[in-house]
């Protein structure tokens, strides 16, 4: 593989190390406030550890996103060279595209008015705007972030599966990441997903990192250089 090629794996398998952690760390280093009183949740707004944690989760995903362009733009050029003709790479790729776009809509509702109340010396809002702020992040996250990583995931994996592009233990790994992120989207905890998908994430990279990309002769030039060769005499 030229080295170019390789530099590139190790970018993109650098970023998808970097996505894996900061997308753990953003969701647990955070725990919204569910199911409290108006008394209680106005209480716990208040302090101002709650916020930070908050802030803190909406800046680790907002990092982690470019760093998932990254990695799943490579992890697409990986297995093109697989399988030139197919185009499923590309459904790997827009999917980690929509996934980043609706990452980027929960960190920011998860952390805007955290940041308001903290930098901007604004006033806490009503209690029913918190759930709802809350509610609006936890369903921008469970209900479109992890449905489109789970896709990206899985079409990924059928990809690795069919072509070689990688170990084929990293496409049976995904496909039982897959099936247990779609158990928490149907049971409506789709936060429980983030460590099977950034251990998925977490082993593509180390895969992208040491694993040499399959050369593919086109059927075409093969057969040139086949033709170019003189037939041998029969004596």
């Amino acid at each position: 593989m030229p080295r170019t090629g390789q530099v590139s794996d190790r970018i993109g398998a650098i970023a998808g190390v970097a996505f894996a952690m900061l997308f753990f760390l953003s969701v647990f280093v955070a725990n919204p406030v569910h199911g409290e009183t108006d008394q209680l949740l106005l209480e716990q707004w208040t302090d101002g550890g709650v916020r930070r944690d908050l802030i803190v989760s909406m800046f680790l995903m907002l990092l982690a996103g470019p760093c998932f362009l990254v990695f799943v733009s490579q992890l697409r050029a990986r297995l093109r060279a697989a399988e030139p003709e197919s185009a499923w790479g590309d459904l790997v790729h827009g999917t980690g595209v929509v996934f980043v776009a609706t990452l980027s809509i929960t960190a920011f509702s998860r952390g805007l008015i955290a940041q308001a109340v903290r930098f901007g010396g604004e006033p806490l809002p009503s209690p029913d705007t918190l759930r709802y702020a809350t509610a609006f992040s936890d369903a921008a996250f469970g209900l479109a972030s992890i449905p489109f990583a789970t896709l990206a995931v899985a079409t990924a994996s059928t990809l690795i599966l069919q072509t070689g592009a990688m170990s084929r233990w990293v496409g049976w790994l995904g496909l039982g990441v897959t099936a247990l992120s779609l158990g928490t989207i149907v049971l409506l905890i789709g936060p429980f997903a983030t460590p099977l998908i950034a251990i998925w994430v977490l082993v593509a990279s180390v895969q992208l990192f040491r694993a040499r990309r399959t050369r593919v002769v086109p059927a075409d030039a093969s057969q040139g250089i086949a033709l170019s060769q003189p037939p041998s005499l029969v004596s």
